[in-house]
């Protein structure tokens, strides 16, 4: 019985959370991996060509999506992008600012809509799009993108 607690425990819940997943931790990834271990590492999932030949994507979901962008054959970015209704967005955003806030401390620059951390590598940079007048927006979408990198 102890055994099967601690594998129940050991197991991966899924989250209620809607940025629980845009984390590179969260698919094995770390910023200078190599492309075969970046694929190695992404097995699970379909990796498709992206708009030029040093990126892949992957639509994690209908409305989710990560982007992952290599320099030299290692990895240089990963963009991981949410979809959802415009009042879920602003609160994906919140979280997203909360949690790295926690771990990573004061950004060095914050407004309502971007959050920049510069401080330490991998860089962290955080946009959301909740305007209701932009093409998406009409449609009551928004858009929260999280970008890990390396600016070198």
């Amino acid at each position: 019985m102890p055994i099967f607690f601690a594998l129940l425990l050991a197991t991966a819940f899924p989250s209620n959370s809607p940025t629980s997943w845009m984390r590179p931790e969260s698919f094995h990834l770390a910023i200078g991996m190599s492309r075969a271990q970046v694929t190695d590492a992404m097995h699970a999932w379909e990796l498709k060509p992206g708009p030029n030949a040093n990126e892949l994507v992957v639509d994690y979901g209908g409305d989710k999506s990560l982007t992952l962008e290599f320099h030299n054959a290692r990895l240089a970015s990963i963009r991981f992008e949410l979809f959802t209704l415009l009042p879920q967005i602003r609160s994906a955003f919140n979280e997203t600012r909360d949690r790295l806030r926690d771990t990573r401390g004061k950004p060095r620059m914050a407004t309502s809509s971007i959050l920049i951390y510069d401080n330490v590598l991998p860089n962290v940079m955080v946009v959301v799009n909740d305007d209701p007048k932009t093409e998406n927006g009409k449609k009551g979408l928004g858009v929260l993108a999280v970008r890990y990198y390396d600016p070198r």
